[in-house]
């Protein structure tokens, strides 16, 4: 199930992530690389807010795509050999929240990436050799699927920044 979508806006927010470079499908490695950043901030005694995501940095489908797998923080943070320190930045987003199991997330971006271009809006990405460039390509995941068990249940919220 989709919401409709919307624009809203978001201030910066300061998180910290480990970047990978993965392919579809990449659920095996999204787990398993959140559940190291949580021991690694844990470790350093930082406190993640709000829901973990995903900020797709870029997209060359069907080869490759770079993504940071994040948790916002309180504060800006200290990159380390493996932990990336950055800023969700501030902005216009176009926004939709899923219902449902993961598998239909492909779905849901595609359906935000046609109310965009209904809308006569353009997103902050460009082109370039290694594919296709994100200002802030964003999925939260505010359901933790070890604790709710209904796939039918799970919440995903997606926000891409526009162009300005």
């Amino acid at each position: 199930m989709l919401s409709e979508p919307t624009i809203i806006e978001r201030d910066d927010q300061p998180y910290l992530a480990i970047r990978r470079i993965v392919k579809i499908p990449f659920g095996m490695v999204a787990s398993k690389t959140l559940a190291d950043l949580q021991r690694r901030m844990k470790k350093r005694g930082i406190a993640g807010i709000d829901a973990p995501f995903f900020r797709y940095n870029i997209i060359d489908m069907p080869a490759a795509l770079e993504i940071d797998f994040g948790w916002p923080t309180e504060r800006q943070e200290e990159s380390d050999d493996l932990l990336v320190s950055g800023v969700l930045p501030a902005g216009r987003y176009a926004a939709l929240t899923h219902t449902g199991p993961y598998k239909d997330l492909i779905a849901a971006n595609g359906a935000l990436l046609d109310w965009i271009k209904a809308q006569g809006l353009t997103l902050d990405q460009h082109a370039s050799p290694a594919g296709d460039v994100f200002g802030c390509r964003l999925e939260f995941y505010p359901t933790d699927p070890k604790v709710e068990k209904d796939k039918s249940k799970w919440v995903t919220e997606l926000a891409f920044r526009l162009a300005d």
